[in-house]
């Protein structure tokens, strides 16, 4: 009995104790809830940071199958869903150019070419004579001062497990300035060999050379540089394979029509032209290097004479900061000397060097030099007109909202002959074209492009 009595006692005590402390621990358990839910609330009303400003389009490794030229696409999408495999893009690029040059511009086609249609051929060398040339130069993508609209148009793509298509129009001032087949500035069949590793285009696709691309956005600067529209190719008329050699090493193969510079048709395409490229892309230290060649039939001799372009681009960044080199370098070695009548190699280069500064999250600046010229051979047959050139880029950069962004850009530009008009340019006798009088030029660019994509 005296048992069960102090069992009795010790329930009586315990009870009350347990419930007590079930108690503080609901307690406990309410406060930490509310906290929760503070801390929620908290994150739910901070306001987003605002999209950065988009810096310049990293150079793909190896797989430039996407509207954009962006490795990944190919092989990080398509799960056999239609909408996952489907993007898309939306554009508008238009600008007030006050200070510009003008003239017939850059013609895309078997060679990029500083003179128009108009240029005079010595008749004994057949080569163009740069101080009878009707119009020298003209500015990337538009042909006038005042108000223009350089490109709009838009592009789709789609990408399912084994194969994709993509359809990619440009209209506008610049539409062919940068196509020869406008408004089709890409469109390609896409067969996926392997995913993840191997790749087949065949069709009409941008350049996988150079470090800027024609969506201007995505480049440092609003106008392209010299060295993008008077040493590299646009496009491809041909095939192209992109594998995939390591986890950060691709490899890219391209049979395509044309010379070394793209566009159309050398002499009925009976040579191809044949194009390499290896990428090494680092994501995690933000560093690339990408460097490949062309080579293709000349149209001298029947195209036995076969001319090569080098191309190299490295990019680095480094948080605020990004900085993109690019070097392109031509050899002909049967180039004919005017002076001599002989054949000898003529060398052409240009180098590109571009840094973005990420002022704030809606603010950058672009600066941008470069310089063209050649050797010897390259300059005594006329030299592209103007022997040797360098130029000089600052942009400003506004994003307002998302996908809009607002230029206000300078540029100069440097000859080593009068390549340039002025008011005061006098019409030659002869030809009845405006004769260059300037060996300098300086424009001032406000742009404001807008594009939606996915």
């Amino acid at each position: 009995m005296r048992k069960f009595l102090s069992l009795a006692v010790m329930c009586s005590l315990a009870f009350p104790a347990m419930a007590f402390g079930q108690e503080i621990r609901a307690e406990e358990e309410m406060e930490e809830l509310e906290k929760a839910e503070e801390a929620q609330e908290t994150a739910e009303e901070a306001p987003t940071e605002p999209e950065k400003l988009v810096t310049p389009v990293e150079k793909p490794a190896g797989v430039p199958i996407a509207p954009k030229r962006q490795a990944e696409l190919g092989f990080g999408r398509g799960d056999g869903s239609f909408i996952n495999g489907l993007t898309y893009l939306a554009m508008a690029s238009a600008y007030y150019r006050i200070g510009g040059y003008i003239g017939e511009g850059v013609r895309a086609g078997s060679y990029n070419n500083l003179l128009d249609d108009g240029v005079v051929l010595d008749p004994v060398t057949g080569d163009p004579v740069p101080e009878l040339a009707g119009a020298p130069l003209g500015y990337p993508y538009s042909n006038y001062n005042g108000f223009g609209l350089n490109f709009v148009g838009g592009s789709i793509a789609y990408y399912g497990q084994r194969f994709g298509v993509t359809v990619d129009l440009r209209f506008g001032e610049g539409a062919n300035l940068l196509t020869p087949l406008v408004p089709v500035k890409q469109g390609f069949a896409t067969w996926i060999a392997k995913k993840g590793e191997l790749v087949i285009d065949l069709g009409f696709f941008d350049t996988i050379f150079g470090a800027e691309v024609a969506d201007e956005w995505e480049n440092a600067n609003y106008s392209r540089g010299a060295l993008y529209f008077l040493r590299q190719p646009f496009n491809h008329m041909g095939a192209r394979m992109s594998a995939k050699l390591a986890d950060r090493v691709a490899f890219t193969f391209m049979t395509t029509n044309g010379g070394v510079l793209g566009g159309q048709p050398i002499d009925d395409n009976e040579t191809p032209t044949l194009s390499w490229q290896f990428g090494f892309d680092n994501a995690e230290e933000n560093i690339g290097l990408f460097f490949g060649a062309l080579h293709g039939a000349s149209g001298i001799d029947g195209n036995k004479a076969w001319e090569h372009l080098f191309d190299i681009v490295f990019n680095a960044n480094a948080g605020l900061f990004t900085l993109i080199y690019n070097g392109d370098f031509q050899v002909n070695p049967y180039t004919t000397n005017t002076n001599t009548g002989s054949r000898d190699l003529s060398f052409l280069y240009g180098n590109s060097l571009a840094m973005i500064f990420d002022v704030s999250d809606l603010v950058s600046i672009g600066v941008r030099g470069e310089h063209l010229s050649g050797n010897d051979t390259y300059r005594i047959n006329g030299g592209d007109g103007f022997g040797g050139l360098a130029t000089g880029t600052l942009t400003l950069r506004i994003k307002p909202v998302q996908y809009l962004v607002i230029s206000l850009e300078g540029r100069g530009e440097w000859a080593t002959r009068s390549v340039y008009l002025s008011r005061a340019a006098q019409v030659d006798d002869v030809t009845g074209a405006l004769v260059p009088d300037k060996k300098s030029n300086y424009a001032a660019i406000i742009g404001m492009t807008a594009y939606i994509g996915n």
